[in-house]
């Protein structure tokens, strides 16, 4: 099954609600929020846009959020990470400067291998691992476009 990266898209006083452990996002009705799964391509998609595994620089590290300052204490073995609605509206600016040549050029798959990123096995092949990427960097580009159209934040997590 895998690590599967996930999104919902809240209002600021949901997510305030939610960083100060009122509410858990376990609890909230997927029905009622704009959600985005990501499959296993999270860590993979964050090292291709901040050359790290976590962490990294705003705003491409507000894209898969995984960031120490936007920690969301819960519970969960990988926890969970925030955008609030102003990073949320820089990280589609940012997305939407990025075509595809520009993603090829950032796409490193040796030293993707080298670093470990997950999901790559040493089996992988380089140019279907950019496809799938780059098919998921484009669903993210239109959920934060979204997103930031309606001045909401993200919740990101890890199932």
């Amino acid at each position: 099954m895998g690590m599967l990266g996930n999104y919902i898209a809240v209002g600021e006083d949901e997510l305030k609600r939610i960083r100060s452990g009122e509410i858990d996002i376990f609890d909230m009705n997927p029905e009622e929020h704009r959600t985005l799964d990501i499959d296993k391509s999270w860590q993979a998609v964050h090292y291709l846009l901040c050359g790290d595994i976590d962490d990294g620089e705003p705003p491409m590290g507000y894209v898969v959020p995984i960031r120490d300052e936007n920690f969301i204490e819960n519970g969960m073995e990988f926890g969970a990470f925030f955008a609030d609605a102003e990073q949320v509206r820089e990280a589609a600016e940012y997305l939407d400067s990025l075509d595809e040549d520009k993603l090829k050029g950032m796409f490193d798959f040796g030293a993707m291998l080298a670093d470990e990123v997950y999901p790559i096995m040493d089996e992988s092949d380089g140019d279907g691992f950019f496809e799938y990427l780059r098919d998921y960097v484009r669903k993210i580009k239109e959920f934060y476009k979204e997103t930031a159209e309606r001045h909401c934040a993200v919740v990101f997590y890890v199932s």
